[in-house]
């Protein structure tokens, strides 16, 4: 395999995720650590101080995260 179809390989890859995560209705700790740029200590805290939405059985969800941010974007 050479060089630009690993390179291409590992774009569509991304792509793909991307669009799973986006059909999903839930969110995991990783991609929101991912989505803010936080550790997982930083998510709980984060969460304890009602920073963004709670979890529910360790994910939350997609919807309400998208609303939250929407709210603290456009305010409230």
């Amino acid at each position: 395999m050479t060089d630009e179809a690993v390179i291409e390989l590992r774009q569509l890859q991304k792509t793909v995720e991307a669009l799973v995560n986006s059909i999903t209705p839930y969110i995991g700790q990783d991609e929101m650590k991912s989505r803010y740029d936080v550790c997982g200590k930083t998510l709980l805290a984060m969460e304890r101080k009602k920073q963004i939405p709670e979890r529910v059985n360790g994910r939350w969800f997609r919807t309400e995260v998208l609303e939250w941010e929407r709210l603290a974007r456009f305010g409230r």
